[in-house]
């Protein structure tokens, strides 16, 4: 993963004053929720100034180039070689899933992963299952923003302590140190939370993994008819961006559930995830989950866009009382 640092937030940011940094600019940070050198980095420019609620951008600006320059993080380019490299020492968790684990080898850190599909596909288990699997797997944190309202009545069920059992972690552990729930009302605490506690937790609280169910439920909600879709698009990408640049910065894993709609092609009408061409352009890898019939607890992986292997590749799951299998 990228090197982070080690040193507390607080002293972090103190390091700013000894390099020409006012006390009150450091303070205005640290009340904008910016505990470390490394959330900085995730903000551009203009993000800053309407943050900090800076008349000039010039402070934003030489921040920026700071805190660049004390974690070097400057602009170089990178042989094929070494991102080869960079990308094969992180790590990877195992999902259980075992069609899907033979295929790509699991779902890969530094990177974004989506899981759509209809009411019943699998998708919140799905959900459940990585987060579970990290914790065991990895021993980090794991962030669920909830934003279907779904995860509470999962988080006493048997299906749960069952999947912990599975991947060999205590239940108990698990729910009281490992996971951390949000439950975002609306977009807008959607992505305050993602760009301030999220980030936080991200940077300086191990939490490795962020799961989002589903991605684009509280968008197709709070932003209805065709006249404000651009503006929901716009929305969409922007909250997309930003865990886009926690993969680059930090190397979390991101997962996304999603919702799907019915696409007429031709004759026939095909199910396809919600989002366009935002989330189409952003996930690093989509997964289509299938369910032929909800009496029958077995249904259909499908590859949408999934590095390494052929369009419309796909593998067969199941359901069972201690997840998919």
């Amino acid at each position: 993963m990228p090197r982070r640092q080690s040193v507390s937030g607080e002293d972090e940011l103190s390091r700013l004053v000894e390099l020409g940094f006012s006390e009150q600019f450091v303070k205005r940070l640290r009340s904008a929720g910016i505990r470390s050198l490394a959330q900085v980095t995730l903000f551009n420019e203009e993000e800053l100034v309407e943050l900090l609620s800076l008349s000039d951008p010039e402070p934003a600006r030489r921040l920026i180039a700071t805190v660049r320059e004390l974690l070097g993080l400057g602009p170089r380019g990178r042989t094929g070689r070494e991102v080869i490299e960079e990308v094969s020492r992180m790590p990877v968790v195992r999902t259980g899933v075992e069609g899907l684990d033979n295929a790509v080898g699991g779902l890969r850190f530094g990177a974004s992963h989506e899981f759509a599909g209809e009411f019943g596909a699998g998708k919140t288990i799905m959900a459940l299952q990585v987060a579970v699997a990290a914790a065991a797997q990895l021993g980090v944190r794991v962030i669920y923003i909830d934003t279907e309202r779904t995860l509470s009545q999962y988080l006493t069920s048997q299906l749960i302590k069952n999947l912990c059992n599975r991947f060999g972690i205590d239940y108990d552990g698990f729910i009281n140190e490992r996971l951390i729930v949000y439950t975002p009302a609306t977009v807008d605490d959607l992505e305050t939370s993602i760009k301030s506690s999220v980030t936080d937790q991200s940077l300086n609280n191990n939490a490795r993994v962020i799961i989002v169910d589903s991605i684009t439920a509280l968008y197709r909600a709070q932003f209805r008819g065709r006249e404000r879709l651009a503006e929901r698009q716009q929305r969409l990408h922007y909250v997309l961006d930003w865990l886009r640049r926690l993969t680059i910065r930090a190397g979390v894993l991101v997962v996304y559930t999603n919702q799907v709609m019915t696409s007429p092609t031709g004759f026939i009408e095909v199910k396809l995830p919600v989002g366009g061409n935002v989330l189409a352009h952003t996930v690093n890898a989509r997964w289509l989950m299938m369910r032929a019939s909800k009496a029958k607890n077995e249904g259909v992986l499908r590859a949408l866009d999934v590095p390494g292997l052929p369009p419309g590749f796909e593998t067969k799951y199941t359901i069972g009382d201690d997840g998919l299998h």
